[in-house]
């Protein structure tokens, strides 16, 4: 079997290679001193993304099934008013309607925005594994260090993105960079002996990394928009499940006999109290005997 061919350097300029040594040390310098999260970390962000995408999809779904109960509500309690419970409870099942309705459109709007970076990171990640890949296939026994250098530079420039997507303003300090770059990993593409299958492969990488950075870079505020929905969502879902159950409870104490509600007050009672001894268990553990 023959030996896949090496990289060569020798057509390679040091001042390439040490240009993208500084470059990605200047990128790596700005993102540490900015205030975000660790950004090292080993976890997979993008399927975060996807999580928060998820996640948005099953409150819409929760917030929909929701709705239906309230305004099922209303149309039995909508022409009863002649109580003061019975005007609660109308005022808290429109309430929750209302925060019903809100969560699902902050939901959905986010689970739109998400679902879009979502498949730009995707699409980043794979012409970032491309090229390492290629590099790899190719890389010689001779200027490990550069090869190591360059291996480094694309690791870096996959996970850099996540504080830029969590803070935009970043943007600003570090597009010009992100095009230096792609600069100087297409030139090393065409100065080092690839085979002609690995050096197409980097051109058509170098290009869709190009164009997902772009559009992550046009799409930012979309972005945040899209983490201000995950964040904010699960509010007014429980604000609107709390207004149910408020409007229910005025409604079954008004017009029912004190079996029934006191048997609706129970059932609520029981599950709050498993609902935060479970919450316990979590939080401080179970106790040792």
């Amino acid at each position: 079997m023959t030996p896949a061919p090496m990289m060569s350097h020798d057509n390679i300029s040091a001042t390439t290679i040490n240009r993208l040594a500084m470059l990605g040390a200047r990128i790596a310098d700005t993102v540490s001193h900015a205030k975000t999260w660790d950004w090292m970390r080993s976890i997979r962000q993008t399927e975060s993304v996807q999580l928060m995408n998820t996640n948005l999809n099953s409150l819409a779904t929760l917030v929909t099934f929701l709705a239906a109960v309230q305004a099922q509500a209303i149309t039995f309690s909508l022409d009863k008013n002649d109580t003061r419970l019975r005007r609660a409870s109308n005022a808290l099942f429109f309430g929750g309607l209302f925060f019903d309705v809100l969560a699902g459109a902050i939901a959905v709007m986010g689970s739109v925005q998400l679902q879009r970076t979502y498949g730009l990171l995707q699409q980043r990640e794979a012409s970032l594994g491309s090229l390492e890949a290629a590099f790899k296939r190719n890389s010689g026994s001779q200027n490990k260090q550069d090869d190591l250098g360059l291996l480094h530079h694309l690791r870096l420039l996959e996970r850099v993105i996540f504080p830029l997507l969590h803070s935009p303003r970043l943007w600003n300090s570090l597009s010009q960079s992100f095009q230096d770059s792609a600069d100087l990993v297409e030139k090393i593409s065409k100065d080092c002996n690839l085979e002609d299958f690995h050096r197409i492969t980097c051109a058509y990488a170098i290009s869709d990394y190009r164009h997902a950075t772009t559009r992550l870079e046009t799409f930012r505020f979309y972005t945040s928009l899209g983490f201000a929905a995950s964040l904010t969502a699960p509010y007014p879902v429980m604000a609107g499940l709390g207004c149910l159950t408020g409007g229910a409870i005025c409604l079954v104490l008004d017009s029912q006999p004190v079996q029934v509600w006191a048997t609706s007050l129970g059932v609520l009672g029981g599950t709050l109290l498993l609902l935060v001894a479970v919450l316990g268990v979590i939080v401080w553990g179970p106790r040792e005997l």
